[in-house]
């Protein structure tokens, strides 16, 4: 028997199409959802976080660059004799521009044959020859400020890299001082009566400033007057490095005579072609040095205005 009609018409109901492409869609949506909020969570987290802070060595380090002195004051305590520096720090500093390649004959640092030869009359005869010059050596090796006992130092030093130990032949210089104060506390004792002498000279003194003060009072005009003139006459601070003293410092020993092919001075042929090049490769040959010629002409206390100085002073010769 068929079935009755509420029977039949539950069972011809359709099935919706679009109920599972809804469905998954919503799904995907929950998901997607859940995956933004997670997401933001971790990236408030990493925000907020320590790890990884910004790198602020630059900003401290400008800070302090900005706070650094200008400028520093050492005092010096003149009483205090200055240290003899080494014979080695001597040697690199003026003797190695002719000692390390026997430049004109100079007896090379580590020949012990050429030393052997000039030992005759032991430390003192290299000492006399170092002091005053012999031949192409200048005096001091071109350094007046070398003390004798740096002086010294580096020709027991040289020496000593030849085989020949001269150690025992210098002398200390601490007895002498005792003795130069013990001498001279005599004459201090007599200043007194030297100063009682003289009292009457300076008593008249008062009535010569008494004399000069109207000239004196005259001089703040005549300074005003000469002040504008004077501050612009002033010359820059380069300029006023004086290239002849350097030259005659250290630089003469190779360029007054032309050693291993250093153009001399005044030589207008040899310079032309330098000074066509211009002066910064004259500059930098002179501070870095070229052939023969050692950085700064074996003297790296100079400054580099210093060594531009004398090479401009050296050009200006030679045009």
């Amino acid at each position: 028997m068929p079935g009755s009609q509420e029977e039949n018409v539950a069972h011809s109901t359709p099935k919706d199409p679009m109920a599972k492409p809804v469905l998954l869609i919503g799904l995907l949506l929950i998901v997607a959802a859940v995956g933004v909020l997670v997401n933001n969570l971790f990236n408030t987290i990493a925000k907020n976080s320590t790890k990884g802070a910004e790198d602020t060595t630059m900003q401290a380090a400008a800070a302090d660059a900005n706070l650094t002195p200008i400028g520093t004051v050492t005092a010096v305590d003149k009483s205090i004799v200055k240290e003899a520096r080494s014979g080695e720090a001597v040697f690199n500093a003026v003797c190695t521009s002719c000692h390390t390649a026997g430049v004109l004959g100079a007896p090379k640092i580590d020949d012990k044959g050429a030393w052997e030869g000039r030992l005759g009359n032991g430390l003192d005869g290299l000492m006399n020859n170092a002091i005053n010059g012999l031949n192409s050596m200048p005096a001091r090796g071109g350094d007046p400020s070398i003390t004798d006992e740096e002086l010294s130092n580096a020709i027991v030093y040289m020496t000593g890299k030849a085989g020949i130990d001269l150690s025992s032949q210098t002398k200390t210089a601490a007895p002498a001082a005792g003795t130069e104060q013990a001498a001279a506390a005599p004459a201090e004792q007599a200043a007194p009566a030297e100063q009682a002498a003289a009292a009457p000279a300076e008593q008249a003194a008062p009535a010569e400033q008494a004399a000069a003060a109207p000239a004196e009072q005259a001089a703040p005009a005549e300074q005003a007057a000469a002040a504008p003139a004077e501050q612009a006459a002033a010359p820059a601070p380069a300029a006023a490095i004086d290239g002849e003293k350097v030259y005659k410092g250290i630089c003469f020993s190779c360029h007054d005579v032309g050693v291993a092919g250093s153009p001399k001075l005044g030589d207008k042929e040899a310079w032309a072609p330098r000074i066509a090049a211009g002066n910064d490769a004259m500059y930098n040959n002179a501070i870095n040095g070229k052939g023969a010629m050692p950085a700064k002409g074996g003297n790296p206390a100079l400054s580099d205005d210093e060594i531009k100085a004398a090479v401009d002073y050296m050009a200006n010769s030679s045009k």
